[in-house]
Parts: C-alpha cells; structure tokens; sequence
C-alpha cells in the first residue's frame, strides 16, 4: 500500500541555517507518530513541509503518491483541505466566538461571502454540528462563548473541534500542551489519540513532554539538528541522552 506520506531526501534552509537535512520518512494512513527533539530541532519546520505550507529546498513531499510540486494549485488546495494545521498558538482568532472559529475550518472550502454569512446568521444544522463535536471535546456549554475568555487548555480543544469540523483525514499538531499543566496535557493528547483512532485519523504531533510520548505514542521519531536520530516504537534513556545532548555547533552558538 503506498503511504500517505513519502518524505525523500528532504532538506530546507533559512539562510546559512539548516533547518531540515536529507530526511527520509514514510508515514501511512492512520498512524499516530510523535516527533521529539530538543528546541531547533527541525519538528514545526517538518511538519510545514508534510502540509505544504513551506516547499523544501532539496527533495520531494509525497501525499498519496503525487510530489506536493506536482499539483495544481487546485489539487494541492484539497489536499490541504484534508490535513488539519494546530500550530503552537493554535491559530484560532480570539475575538471571534467559539462556533465562528469552528466554522473557520471551511474557509478553504467555501467562499468568504458564506462564511460571512454563517457568522452572521449560522445555520442550525450547522450549529448542531459543533455543539456535538464540541461535546466531544468536552466543552459543549462554551458555544456561543468568546474565545478569548476560554482557559488555555478549552482553547486547545477549540482547535481540535475545528480540525474535526474541517473534516481532516491527517492532523499535524506542534507543541498543542505546552501552554497547560500535565494533569491537562495528558487529557489533551489521549483525548487527540481516541478521536484520531475514532475517525481513523493519521496524527502528527512534536511534543516535548518525553514521558507523555512514550506513554501514547506508538511510533516516535527524534529529531537532532534537523535529521533523524532514531525512528521506533520504543527509545532507550541512552537514545533520549544523544537526542538532547548539545552539539559543539550548539554550544557555540
């Protein structure tokens, strides 16, 4: 079966820094993969190329068996469409009430002029929608709630209803719990992991809580410097010491 995924010497630079170099990385559907590394490491730049948002300076992106630069801007629009992006500040607009922000899960898929209007006026059968994807998360009394008065751990599963909305096959997550405390980042990533398993979702996520990864995650991938350590089901204390152990480039920096 061909990956959903194919990563081939990939490489990508700003300026003189290499932030991803000669990576090679295949990913199926469904699988449910933890990058870890230390801060710099290469996790979000890696992440933006598997979605398209950065194109790699050296070697090709995959997705479904056709290069990321091969696709029109059509085909690489409802790829896009299919993988949903929570990146570290969750990208949610705060002013916005907590169903418009969901609905922003659908900007790409239909015009701005409705997506107006469903601010506007939402559609019940809309509104049905979200409020049983937000009991899902757990949060279905913060509806009609503004964003911006949610705690940091309700704002987190604001991101996770609009991916689920979005009708995303792939979710790409960076650092989601950084921002909450343990007891809540546990809650977050095995609720992330159930509805992934649910919706037979492929799940991407950097973390860099190592206990947390090992716990949940079925296949981790460590990243050093941009290129990968180790990619395995379990990690030896030995193998975790090399990954965060600073290089002379490092210290020196």
């Amino acid at each position: 079966m061909t990956p959903l995924f194919q990563l081939h010497n990939l490489s990508k630079c700003f300026g003189a820094t290499t932030a991803i170099g000669n990576v090679n990385l295949n990913i199926a559907r469904g699988e449910i993969i933890a990058l870890i590394g230390s801060s710099g490491s290469g996790k979000t730049t890696l992440l933006k190329l598997i979605n398209g948002q950065h194109i790699a300076d050296e070697g090709d992106v995959t997705l479904a068996g056709k290069k990321i630069t091969e696709q029109s801007n059509k085909e690489l629009r409802r790829a896009r469409s299919e993988i949903a992006y929570i990146p570290q500040d969750l990208g949610l607009v705060k002013s916005l009430k907590v169903f418009q922000n969901i609905f922003l899960g659908k900007v790409g898929r239909i015009s701005t002029l409705k997506m107006l209007k469903h601010f506007i006026f939402p559609p019940k059968n809309e509104l049905l929608t979200v409020h049983k994807i937000l009991q899902r998360v757990g949060i279905d009394d913060k509806l009609y709630h503004y964003t911006a008065n949610l705690s940091g751990g309700q704002q987190q599963r604001v991101a996770l209803a609009r991916s689920i909305y979005q009708g995303a096959q792939t979710i790409l997550a960076d650092e989601p719990i950084s921002a909450v405390d343990p007891a809540r980042a546990r809650s977050l990533i095995k609720l992330l992991i159930e509805i992934s398993q649910e919706h037979k979702l492929t799940l991407i996520m950097s973390i860099h809580n190592i206990e947390l990864a090992q716990e949940f995650f079925p296949r981790l991938v460590g990243l050093k410097e941009g290129e990968i350590l180790f990619d395995k089901t379990t990690v030896s204390q030995t193998e975790l010491d090399e990954l965060y152990q600073l290089s002379n480039k490092q210290l020196t920096q």
